[in-house]
């Protein structure tokens, strides 16, 4: 690739990365010629940013026509992703990382290309920092959940949440964190997780479940239940409603209430979108003995008389 200055052109440079490290042919080459860019200019960061949230809000490369041929060239996507950038620039509002942090408000899902090229995705009320440093790099989650697909690289990768540890080169993990409570799950790699002043490895597959740095459990969620909120849904088996409802309600500002013990116990199964508190109540008032009462602020969930 051949750069120009001014911030045209480096708007379609951060779009042409983003097309390229999203391509199925991408490289170990790619990567590391993608960090000497992002290295060699300030303003190269804020673009790939700005880059980054035009590619979600789009759809990626939702944009190109329906008539397009089955087999689209590299160019072609690179162009594409240039173009979604560059005539959109003046469309959005740019939430910039400030100091390597990066959050969502309630109900917001993000996903995002941190600079050594690990993809993050945010879920609702998350915030993070990320720091690279010259022999680590660190990810501090404060608060919420991600889905962390992490490049591989010469230093180990270390997850920071609250009391809890965990250090990976390379891997796949969904990280939880509610206050000082924190769950670890292994989707690909084997995560190093420090617990009670030891070390333990985290198979594929299987969850660590920790408070204030003891664990709490290690079990083997069902997987895709437990990835489900990616595509804004939740999967529910044999849940118990009250702890269902404290589910949902992470994605919203209405609150869906439960109005007493009986209605909390009932128990529940199935797969729910998020972010729309009146349409689940209804939904589950189908399936159990219960009643739906919804004004602006709230929606209550009553026992059938």
């Amino acid at each position: 690739m051949s750069f120009r200055r001014g911030p045209e052109n480096t708007n379609r440079q951060a779009a042409e990365w983003l097309a390229r490290l999203h391509a199925d042919d991408r490289t170990p080459d790619d990567e590391t010629a993608f960090r000497a860019w992002l290295n060699a200019d300030p303003h190269h960061a804020a673009a790939f940013e700005r880059a980054s949230t035009i590619w979600e809000s789009v759809g990626g490369l939702g944009v190109l026509p329906a008539t397009s041929t089955p087999h689209v060239s590299r160019r072609t996507v690179l162009a594409s992703a240039a173009t979604i950038v560059v005539a959109g620039g003046a469309g959005f509002g740019w939430r910039e990382a400030v100091a390597g942090v990066y959050q969502t408000d309630v109900g917001e899902q993000r996903r995002l290309l941190l600079e050594d090229g690990t993809r993050v995705m945010l879920d609702t009320a998350t915030r993070f920092r990320f720091r690279p440093h010259a022999n680590t790099r660190i990810l501090s989650l404060s608060n919420g959940r991600i889905d962390l697909n992490v490049a591989k690289d010469a230093r180990p990768f270390l997850i920071e949440a609250g009391a809890q540890r965990a250090s990976l080169p390379a891997g796949h993990v969904d990280v939880r964190r509610d206050g000082a409570r924190v769950a670890f799950t292994a989707i690909e790699g084997t995560p190093q997780i420090l617990a009670g002043g030891a070390t333990l490895a985290l198979e594929s597959g299987h969850r660590m479940v920790m408070t204030d740095g003891r664990t709490d459990r290690v079990d083997r969620p069902d997987l895709q239940d437990l990835i489900a909120w990616q595509d804004g849904r939740l999967a529910f088996r044999d849940e118990m409603l009250s702890q269902a409802v404290a589910e949902m309600n992470r994605y919203t500002n209405r609150p869906l209430v439960v109005a007493d013990a009986q209605v909390g116990g009932l128990r529940l199964s199935g797969m729910y979108r998020v972010g729309d508190p009146e349409a689940f109540a209804r939904s589950i008032a189908i399936l159990l003995p219960v009643r739906v009462q919804a004004d602006a602020k709230s929606v209550r969930i009553f026992h059938m008389a």
